[in-house]
C-alpha cells in the first residue's frame, strides 16, 4: 500500500456517539442558562422603557426650542400612554415595554421655548417588583435615577 492509499483511506470527522455527547453537554449549558435570562428580562425591560421616557422627553425639549414655543409631556398613568404638544406622536409604554408602567408621575413636565421645565418633575416606572425614576429637573435637565 503506497502512502497516499493510507491517506485516503483515513476518515476524519465525528462518530455518532462524540455528536450526542456534544449535544448533551450543549443541551445542559443551555437549561442553565436559559432561567437566568428569563429572570433578568423584566429588569433589562424597565431600563429600556426609561430610557425610552427619557429619550422622548429630551425630544420634547429640543422641540421646544427649536419652535419657540413650550411643549407639554402629558402622563395619564391609568392608560400608560404619553404624548407632547408639538409633533402630535403619543406612547403605549405598554405596548412598548409589556408589564411596565406608570406608577406615579408628580405632574406634566412643560418645556418652555428657552429649554427650561416649568417644575421639577419625577416620573415612576415600574415592573411589579422594581422602579426607576425619571426626573425632569427646572433647568429641563432630564435624568434616569
Amino acid at each position: 500500500m503506497t502512502k497516499f492509499a493510507a491517506i485516503v483511506s483515513r476518515q476524519a470527522g465525528l462518530t455518532v456517539i462524540e455528536l450526542m455527547a456534544a449535544f448533551g453537554v450543549l443541551a445542559i449549558l443551555i437549561l442553565i442558562a436559559v432561567p437566568n435570562l428569563l429572570s433578568t428580562l423584566p429588569a433589562l425591560r424597565l431600563n429600556d422603557a426609561a430610557r425610552q421616557v427619557a429619550t422622548d422627553l429630551q425630544l420634547a425639549r429640543m422641540r421646544a426650542i427649536s419652535q419657540n414655543t413650550a411643549n407639554t409631556v402629558t402622563f395619564n398613568t391609568s392608560t400608560g400612554v404619553y404624548s407632547s404638544t408639538l409633533g402630535g406622536e403619543s406612547f403605549d409604554i405598554d405596548q412598548l415595554y409589556p408589564g411596565i408602567a406608570f406608577s406615579a408621575v408628580t405632574a406634566n413636565p412643560v418645556f418652555t421655548s428657552r429649554g427650561t421645565a416649568s417644575a421639577a418633575v419625577d416620573i415612576t416606572l415600574s415592573n411589579g417588583s422594581a422602579t426607576k425614576l425619571v426626573q425632569v429637573t427646572p433647568v429641563g435637565r432630564v435624568k434616569i435615577q
